[in-house]
């Protein structure tokens, strides 16, 4: 576990460190700090930063009805930050502040991580509006 990182409520601030952060790691979706803004602050978005010295180092994102059922939509960890836990504390408290029973993801990177928390395994789809 990383001792030195916070890990707190998204603020409308951290709009510019998670687009960075997502830009640098490929995801065009998510570059524009308007669009990060609007995602984090979604109704029943529940959405946490992990910052470390001042610098924004990581992120993670979900949406839940309070109640049951919650979907994590996005974790990004700096890759210079990775392995030393701040990804778990991140899902941990994106995963709490859901207030929900279960949390569903889709992904394909990382099953080792996601397969370290307790999970029943499930298939699952992706779909596009037209498809």
């Amino acid at each position: 576990m990383d001792s030195t990182v916070d890990i707190r409520p998204f603020e409308d601030g951290d709009a510019a460190g998670i687009a960075r952060l997502c830009t640098s790691l490929g995801w065009p979706s998510l570059s524009d700090p308007e669009v990060v803004r609007r995602v984090c602050t979604a109704p029943g978005s529940s959405a946490y930063v992990a910052v470390r010295d001042g610098d924004l180092v990581g992120w993670a994102q979900a949406l839940g009805d309070g109640v049951l059922q919650s979907h994590l939509g996005f974790v990004a960890v700096e890759p210079a930050h990775r392995r030393r836990g701040i990804a778990r504390l991140l899902v941990t408290a994106t995963f709490q502040a859901t207030h929900t029973l279960r949390m569903d993801l889709i992904t394909d990177v990382a099953s080792g991580f996601y397969a370290s928390f307790e999970h029943k395994p499930m298939r699952g789809f992706r779909i596009y509006p037209g498809a």
